[in-house]
Formats: structure tokens, C-alpha cells, sequence
């Protein structure tokens, strides 16, 4: 009986130090894997012994039992280097997946950018509409607006598989405040009497600069463009900018991609040939330039703009008469 004990001890201990062994025994790996959501620990573990880059798909599970408090993460993750099981399942438990970049040009809006999520298969365009749309949301990070259309920055951003778009929005917010926020002093400190009003706030500055993107892509225009904005408001006349109409009809999902004389009439507050103000919100993302174009608009007695019939310049004029002629010498050879 005791030999027997011994015996199984023996058994025992060589099995510990085999499986210590495996645990610890370090290979080089070059390889990407998936892992698919809801993939049980076993799943995983059978993916992983496939693709070669454990030997016992058991031992894995085993040694994730061992390690209750911890949850392994799906995703794509890339292998290059020496790894042993061990730290496999620590690159697995800490979810670090492969990142890949997802970018957000000027001029984007929310829409747009749900559409690139879905085309990169991010994350599902209804998801993501359905929570940047959300007023409730808007709040909870403390922010103004119905929407968060205009807080999503321009930017090229790494992400993975596992984003959703609470994870996607604080990515996004954590560019806006780190190189927009820090304007919302230098425009609500700002006295725009001579432009405008004396003050504005930085929501307002937000769907200025919107308009300004939409408008010109030039940063030489950025500044006269934001001078014919607010020349309007002052004399209360409506914008009546075109992609506030766009805007208006692609919330409501109804914009064919030309403009039409019914199109214009649509019954949006967004739309700025019917009502007067701006918009409730921006309707885009907008560069920094843009944003500084609204700070230090340029003096100027313009209240019209036709876009040059080259399409590389806006011709500006400060009355309609003028304005009429210019649109007739432009517009007939678009």
C-alpha cells in the first residue's frame, strides 16, 4: 500500500511539473486569430491548439479555471514573438486585440460616420445611430445638444472588434477635449458686438463652424464665409446654406443626392431657407480651422456667395443685385 502511494505520488508530481513545463515552455508564434464572441473556454481553447499555438487545449481550459476572476476577451489579436500558454491567456484575459485605424474626415457627420463603422464592420450603423441621436447620452457626458453631431473630431483612431458605441463615443469625446475644449473660453470670453451679438457660446460657435466646413474647404475663405454667416444673423435674414437642407433630409432619410426645389421646402428646423437662426445643432464635424475662423471672423459687408463656376473659389458680394449677376455668369456653366 505504501509503494502504491509512493508510487501515485510520483505520478502526481511528474504530472505537475510536465504541465508546469507546458505552462512556461516559451514558442515563437506569427500568427493572427480570431477569437468570435461567445466563444466558451473551450471553444477557445480548441482554436488555439488548431492554429499550433498550444499543445493541449484541456490543459488551457484547466488553467483558466485556475483563474475564475478573470474573463477571456474575443477579437482578433496578432501573435509575433515567443509565447508560452501562460502568456497567451494573459494577452486573451487582458483583451489586448489587434488595433486598426478608423478615420473621421472633415466634414463627416454622424451619419456619415456610422456607415464607415458598419462598411469596416465596427459596429452595426443602427447601434450607433440609436446612441449618438440620444439626448439622455448627450447628458450624461455633460454636454450640450440633442445629438453629439459636431463632437466627433476629425481624427484617424485605433480600435478593435469589441467596440460599442459607448466605447467609440469616449474615444471620440477624448479628442474633442483635449483640442477643442480648450476654445470654449477664448469664443464665450469673446466680444462679438461688431460681428453679431455680444457674446455667443460655444455650442453656437460649434454649429457655426459646422456651416463654415460644409461651405469651403479653403482656410482662406473659413474667415469671410463665417463674416457672411454672421452679417445674416445680425441683419436677420435667413442662412439659406444648402447642407442644412441636406442635412435635414438625410435625417430623414429621404436625400436622393440632388437638391430639388421640394427638397427645400422640407419642414425641418434644420432647414435655414425656411426658418431664420441657425440649426439646432451642428450638422458635421469640423476642423480646427474652421473653429478659429468662427472665433476671428473677417469684417467684411458681404451677405452673398456663389461658388466659382472652376469650383475652386467662392465669388462674395455685399448686395443681391450683385450676388444675382454673379450667380448667373457661374452657375450656367456648372
Amino acid at each position: 500500500m505504501k509503494k502504491v502511494l509512493i508510487s501515485s505520488f510520483i505520478v502526481v508530481l511528474i504530472l505537475i511539473l510536465f504541465s508546469l513545463t507546458l505552462l512556461n515552455k516559451k514558442v515563437y508564434i506569427n500568427k493572427e486569430i480570431t477569437i468570435p464572441k461567445g466563444s466558451s473556454t473551450l471553444e477557445i481553447g480548441e482554436i488555439l491548439e488548431k492554429e499550433g499555438l498550444i499543445i493541449n487545449k484541456y490543459l488551457f481550459f484547466i488553467y483558466t479555471k485556475l483563474h475564475k476572476d478573470k474573463t477571456l476577451k474575443a477579437g482578433t489579436y496578432q501573435f509575433k514573438g515567443e509565447y508560452s500558454l501562460k502568456d497567451i491567456y494573459e494577452k486573451l484575459a487582458k483583451g489586448e486585440v489587434k488595433l486598426r485605424l478608423f478615420t473621421i474626415i472633415p466634414g463627416d457627420n454622424l451619419l456619415d460616420i456610422a456607415e464607415k463603422l458598419e462598411k469596416e464592420k465596427i459596429i452595426k450603423k443602427e447601434d450607433f445611430i440609436k446612441f449618438v441621436f440620444n439626448k439622455e447620452n448627450v447628458k450624461k457626458y455633460g454636454l450640450v445638444g440633442d445629438s453629439f453631431e459636431g463632437y466627433f473630431p476629425p481624427e484617424s483612431y485605433r480600435v478593435d472588434e469589441n467596440e460599442t458605441a459607448e466605447t467609440l463615443t469616449a474615444k471620440f469625446l477624448e479628442v474633442f477635449k483635449k483640442k477643442y475644449l480648450p476654445y470654449k473660453e477664448k469664443v464665450e470670453s469673446k466680444d462679438y458686438s461688431e460681428f453679431y451679438k455680444k457674446r455667443i457660446t460655444f455650442y453656437e460657435a460649434m454649429i457655426i463652424a459646422s456651416l463654415i466646413e460644409k461651405e469651403t474647404y479653403l482656410p482662406e475663405e473659413k474667415p469671410i464665409i463665417a463674416s457672411v454667416i454672421f452679417n445674416r444673423l445680425k441683419a436677420n435674414m435667413k442662412l439659406d446654406i444648402d447642407p442644412t437642407v441636406i442635412y435635414a433630409l438625410r435625417l430623414k432619410n429621404i436625400y436622393s443626392g440632388n437638391l430639388t426645389k421640394e427638397n427645400m421646402k422640407i419642414d425641418s428646423p434644420f432647414n435655414t431657407y425656411k426658418y431664420k437662426g441657425l440649426p439646432p445643432t451642428p450638422i458635421c464635424n469640423f476642423s480646427i480651422s474652421s473653429l478659429k475662423a468662427t472665433l476671428n471672423p473677417r469684417k467684411t459687408d458681404y451677405f452673398y456667395y456663389v461658388l466659382s463656376n472652376d469650383k475652386k473659389r467662392h465669388i462674395f458680394s455685399d448686395n443681391y443685385q450683385e450676388h444675382l449677376k454673379n450667380v448667373e455668369e457661374n452657375i450656367k456653366n456648372y
